[in-house]
């Protein structure tokens, strides 16, 4: 075989090779990316009640790593917030698309990547969100007369369920519009987001 074909063939399983370590590298992250997930029935999952869209009108860019006992991963989310809907994108680092997610205080919407797995839970999405973000006397009235319970301070959210602390909110880097960084950790479903906002207009 002349030497130019052998190079050539060299080549081409190199890219073969490079090819389908993405691919495999793409698959893991997004077999893994459901911050939120094991395989729920939703029916059943225990979840704070889902809050209305608020205003006012704004698109913030972040990052987002949720991390697990055995393992972490990270993304990025577009949000675009108003008094009507609440419309979120999730991307690899890449910028590959993972999902689509839309939500106008009564049905939710999630159009998401065919590799990713049926366990992401877009009621958890939402309600990591409000958590972390909506006033608290929004979130206070959507809890009224019920099991949950919100205790708040200047540098902390904390949610409790039947008496039961079942999530925190940590505000690295608090701020009165928008907090710029910030730790929410899950105890009930046993994992940790850390969210820093890339921009806010």
């Amino acid at each position: 075989m002349p030497l130019r074909d052998e190079k050539k063939i060299i080549v081409i399983n190199l890219l073969l090779l490079k090819a389908a370590i993405l691919l495999f590298s793409l698959s893991a992250l997004l077999s893994s990316c459901a911050v939120l997930t094991k395989p729920y029935d939703i029916k059943q999952a225990v979840l704070m009640p889902m809050a209305p869209p608020v205003g006012p009108s704004r698109r913030v860019v972040q990052q987002i790593t949720a991390l697990w006992p055995d393992r972490k991963e990270t993304l990025l989310c577009v949000l675009e917030l108003d008094k009507q809907r609440i419309a979120m994108a999730g991307l690899t680092n890449d910028g590959v698309s993972l999902f689509n997610l839309t939500y106008d205080g009564k049905t939710i919407v999630l159009d998401k990547s065919p590799l990713l797995p049926d366990s992401v839970v877009p009621e958890f999405i939402i309600t990591d969100l409000q958590l972390v973000y909506w006033p608290v006397s929004v979130l206070q009235k959507n809890l009224h007369a019920s099991a949950w319970r919100l205790e708040v301070d200047t540098s902390h959210r904390r949610l409790y369920y039947q008496g039961n602390k079942t999530a925190e909110v940590n505000y690295l880097l608090p701020d009165a519009t928008w907090a710029k960084s910030v730790e929410l950790i899950n105890y009930r479903h046993n994992y940790r987001l850390q969210i820093k906002t890339i921009s806010y207009e």
